[in-house]
């Protein structure tokens, strides 16, 4: 009995084991990226590719824009450590005055499987919309309120670029497997720009959106079968005990 005992212990951590390994990982099995709802501008050019792009403006050399560009997949994520979906690119160009935008929206999709099960994908769109000031070089003061031909207006005075919807949310996924309830929490953290950020005329700027992953394990085991032996065990020990109040009756 002690070595059934012993064995079945060895078997649950054998389990518990293989189901830890098989929920700790999340793999991206595609990323796309697609501008949308350009307010203002002239000459307005989309074009949603593998690196989708928007353009905009009469341009001194090149237009301004933005760019998305996702990361590589298939990309495998850790649990609890942040990884990038994809990078956020401002250019900003000398543009003829009065043909900037003044807003954009991105619709970052992405797709994954939880574990090993690359049967069941998962799909997740979270919008970013960016609110766009696209500013006269030669202000005084610069929008920033800094001097233009100094610090980040030091090619003339900056563009700002604002997350008016940056969203931090979360979505949970329950994943029954046999016996096992599995609790998935994915969360999207959001492009790095924080409020705004302001962009030297002349020059890129960038910002990455992040994510991550959890997980909790609601372990339902199902009743574990007594061996054929130990039922014969039980019945006969129940034999002997009806045979033992047969023999009380008699005396």
């Amino acid at each position: 009995m002690n070595m059934f005992k012993s064995a079945l212990c060895g078997a649950s951590i054998i389990a518990l084991t293989a189901i830890g390994a098989q929920a700790a990982t999340l793999t991206v099995t595609d990323i796309s990226g697609a501008w949308s709802n350009v307010v203002g501008g002239q000459q307005v050019n989309i074009n949603n590719g593998a690196t989708s792009t928007v353009r905009w403006g009469t341009p001194t050399n090149a237009q301004s824009g933005y760019d998305f560009t996702p990361e590589g997949t298939p990309l495998d994520a850790a649990q609890d450590v942040d990884f990038t979906l994809g990078t956020f690119t401002h250019h900003n160009f000398p543009i003829t005055a009065g043909t900037g935008i003044s807003s954009a929206s991105l619709d970052v999709t992405f797709k994954f499987y939880l574990g090993s099960d690359s049967s069941t994908i998962y799909t997740r769109t979270s919008q970013f919309v960016f609110n766009h000031w696209e500013t006269g070089n030669s202000d005084n003061p610069c929008a920033d309120g800094g001097t233009e031909g100094s610090g980040v207006n030091i090619n003339g005075c900056a563009d700002q670029v604002t997350a008016v919807t940056n969203p931090n949310s979360t979505d949970s996924f329950e994943i029954v497997d046999g016996n096992i309830t599995r609790k998935y929490v994915f969360a999207v953290n959001g492009f790095d720009i924080g409020d705004e950020f302001w962009t030297v005329e002349n020059q890129t700027n960038q910002a990455t959106i992040k994510a991550r992953f959890t997980y909790e394990e609601n372990i339902q085991p199902a009743p574990i079968p007594l061996p054929a032996a130990a039922w014969m065990l039980m019945a006969g020990m129940g034999g002997l005990a009806m045979a033992s109040r047969r023999r009380n009756r008699k005396s």
